[in-house]
């Protein structure tokens, strides 16, 4: 459980400078501790767009672990003589989290996604990672109630919860319920469980490692085509923001 870890406000959200490594070495100290691992991906989307939901910003601030998702968060970072120098992705993550409970032998639970994409991710995981016991799965659009839902996960005795509802739908769940959830992680993981099963597939190479994934996902769906302008205003408010902070310190400073 890292106590030097440096944060950065962007937009009034926090989001911390990780490592993969850092967080899976984690694992075991909030297990042994008994204190629940909160694992939330801070992307552009959800800087520009949480400030809507109080009670999404709210679950950002609490969970353990924010996650720079994305390079725009990167850059800002840079731009503001930040720390932030690699991106966290949910996916990413995930996998490794999959990864790791294999390698013990944990369980865990899918929520979210497509019936039918639920179930080629089951049936995936169960394939790569068998090792894994997966006690339990519910699709995204079933008409159980959250109190219905929480119940169902408490049951199964997860070691590990992924929550695939999307923007905002999975903070504002986990936001009414992380504290009636005894899971030891959390994570919410976005449309991962659609690359998973394969009903989208991921970015090749050459995009992931030039930092142009959200550029082919967002041109590769017409679903998702809009978000591709939301990375240049992302970065243009970002920086407003912060040079606007900074005049107003400096001539606080001057006052002085």
């Amino acid at each position: 459980m890292s106590t030097d870890r440096k944060t950065e406000v962007i937009l009034g959200l926090p989001v911390d400078q990780l490592s993969y490594e850092e967080i899976l070495s984690d694992l075991p100290i909030y297990k042994t501790a008994g204190k629940q691992m909160r694992l939330t991906s801070v992307n552009p989307q959800i800087l520009l767009h949480a400030s809507k939901y109080p009670e999404v910003c709210e679950y950002v601030k609490k969970s353990t672990h924010r996650l720079p998702d994305g390079i725009g968060v990167v850059l800002v970072s840079k731009l503001t003589t930040g720390t932030i120098t690699d991106r966290i992705t949910g996916y990413d993550l995930m996998l490794q989290l999959l990864a790791y409970a294999d390698r013990h032998h944990n369980r865990i639970f899918l929520y979210g996604a497509h019936p039918d994409v639920l179930k080629k991710t089951v049936e995936q995981i169960s394939r790569d990672y068998p090792h894994i016991e997966i006690v339990g799965h519910i699709d995204g659009y079933h008409e159980a109630g959250e109190a219905e839902v929480v119940e169902q996960i408490n049951l199964a005795h997860p070691d590990f919860l992924f929550v695939a509802l999307g923007f905002p739908k999975q903070e504002l769940f986990l936001s009414r319920n992380w504290e009636k959830l005894t899971v030891p992680v959390i994570e919410d993981v976005g449309g991962s469980f659609d690359v998973i099963g394969g009903a989208v597939k991921r970015a090749p190479d050459f995009f992931i490692k030039s930092h142009l994934e959200w550029a082919y996902r967002s041109f590769s769906s017409p679903k998702r085509f809009k978000r591709a302008f939301e990375l240049p205003v992302f970065l243009v408010k970002a920086l407003w923001v912060h040079f606007f902070r900074f005049l107003k310190d400096k001539g606080a400073r001057d006052s002085e």
